[in-house]
This record gives C-alpha cells, structure tokens and sequence, in this order.
C-alpha cells in the first residue's frame, strides 16, 4: 500500500511527536538516520521523495543531512496516517462483504433498517449456525470432500490398474487386446479425475495416463 504523508506544520508534529527522553537532536548523515530510523538506505530515499523533511540536500559529493527530531515526528505521523487508512479500509471492506451475502430480496428488505450492530449479530448468528451444521456432519468443508476423494481415486487407480494385469493373464489376452483394455481404463481414470475437478471447482484437470507397473503412484 503506498502512503501518501499529508503534512502539517512540522512545528506541530514535533510537538505531537517529541523525541524520546534522552535523545539529542543532532544533525545526522544520510546513514545514521537510516540506523536511527531503523530502516534502509532504499527506504530513505523512498521516504524524501514522500516528503520526510531535510536540513541540506545532498548531491555533488555534499552529503545530507536531517534533524532526528523533524524526521521522527515525520515517521510518527507517517504510521499514524497509515493505520489510519488499513482501519478505514478494514472498516470499508467488512461493510462490502456484508454486502455480498447471500441474501435473497426478502431477507434483503427485512435487513434494510439494520443498525451495523444488529447486521453484525445477525452475521455471527449465521456463522454459528454454519459451524453447529457443520458438527452435526450436515455441511462439509470443500478441502474435506477433495481429501477423500483423492482418497477413493487413488483405491480406484490401484483397482484398475490390477485389473489390467488380471485380464492380461486370465483371458490370455494379447498385446493389442491389452493395449486397448489399458487405454480403456485409462480414459476412465481422466474421466473420473475430471468430473472430481468440476466438481470441486478447482480448474482443468492434468491427468497422467496409467502406466502398468507404478501401482504405488497415483497417476491421475
């Protein structure tokens, strides 16, 4: 987030933002001040060209120089201003997210004449609401779902796979049979890695295809 420093009379933030008790304000060099500050050299530079204020400009071998106190009142005001800006947009964000609740217009309307308050006890009931569901194994997290059907494909893979060898050898099957049974089970394993993806929501399934031999992979 880039912090745009709105200045006040530097008199005034000094004042607001004095200088810890037993510190001098001496004239400090572009490098004690970064030490000072507890910041690098990068960020200085970054920090004049917001407007941290300088005794003398540096440049043609003269070195800068900065009051600590003028640039300590400085960065102060600087984080202030920025914890300001993250709370509003906390605040903007939450309100936005409420927003888009899935509501239909019935519940849109009776919510209308909400204080924030009430709007926010009516979230955390939902909330609980989902989390009571939840325990009683009437709702399920999506990462939950994917696990076991990971899971169950991979018993599927490792099925299939010695199912191939089993054809192979009972019905003394020969290469081509074998090779149209394998590309058979194959597009079954795509299929069911497919419908698992759309199902989820995760995007296009990568499928590998079954390779005899490597039953401890799962190869989908």
């Amino acid at each position: 987030m880039r912090v745009v420093v709105v200045m006040t009379d530097l008199a005034d933030l000094r004042r607001l933002y004095p200088l810890p008790e037993g510190v001098e304000d001496t004239a400090m060099n572009r490098a004690q001040i970064a030490r000072a500050l507890d910041v690098s050299d990068n960020t200085i530079s970054k920090w004049i060209a917001q407007g941290m204020p300088v005794l003398e400009e540096g440049g043609n071998g003269r070195e800068y120089a900065f009051s600590p106190a003028d640039c300590y009142a400085w960065r102060r005001h600087r984080d202030a201003g920025a914890r300001a800006a993250k709370a509003a947009a906390d605040r903007s964000a939450s309100q936005l997210a409420m927003a888009f609740r899935n509501l239909d217009e019935e519940d849109a309307n009776a919510s209308a004449g909400l204080t924030a308050k009430q709007i926010a006890e009516e979230a955390d009931a939902d909330y609980r609401y989902q989390r009571a569901a939840e325990q009683r194994g009437e709702l399920t997290r999506t990462a939950r779902v994917r696990d076991l059907f990971e899971d169950m494909l991979v018993e599927f893979r490792r099925t299939i796979t010695t199912l191939v060898d089993y054809c192979e050898m009972e019905f003394s099957l020969d290469p081509e049979e074998t090779a149209k049974l394998e590309a058979r089970c194959d597009g079954a394993l795509v299929r069911a890695r497919g419908n698992l993806e759309q199902a989820i929501g995760r995007g296009a399934a990568e499928p590998v295809a079954l390779r005899r031999g490597d039953q401890g992979e799962m190869g989908l």
